[in-house]
């Protein structure tokens, strides 16, 4: 098994913890920074996305509509759909995600995230050099970018 899942690594400015799953879906325990762009808006050609917040309150967006997602409830992405989330909020946030089928996810976050361990990890995490890696490796991977800007 790989030794990196429940570690948590920071990608692009947020904290996840990759789950090891049967391998028909991906999940990941997500803290979402507050005031740190969220990915940018993309959609899945395979799997549909599900949120579930766990603690404070979220933004999703699905198609050209922003949707605020409070504590214990779920927002669902179909395939197909584009999206992206963003914490609005002063402190942080957390979610958990799910793809299913998994599709990549778990490759994006497992191959270009930083253990959070290490010295920098956030900073490194949304360094220039980072970010360009992890865009250009998101269509292998089922995450299929629309526009290259973050969302804010």
């Amino acid at each position: 098994m790989d030794t990196r899942y429940g570690t948590p690594l920071w990608v692009v400015g947020h904290k996840v913890t990759p789950i090891k799953t049967t391998g028909d879906y991906a999940l990941a325990d997500v803290w979402a920074t507050p005031k740190v762009p969220g990915p940018p808006p993309h959609h899945h050609a395979v799997a549909d996305e599900l949120y579930y917040v766990l603690e404070g309150t979220m933004e999703f967006m699905r198609g050209d509509n922003w949707h605020t997602v409070n504590q214990g409830e779920s927002f669902k992405i179909p395939k197909g759909t584009l999206h992206s989330f963003r914490n609005g909020g002063d402190t942080p946030a957390r979610f958990i995600t799910v793809h299913d089928p998994g599709a990549g996810a778990d490759a994006l976050f497992l191959n270009y995230g930083v253990p959070a361990h290490e010295p920098d990890s956030f900073e490194h995490s949304v360094s220039d050099e980072v970010i360009a890696e992890f865009v250009a490796a998101a269509s292998e991977n089922d995450m299929i970018i629309q526009a290259l800007e973050p969302v804010r």
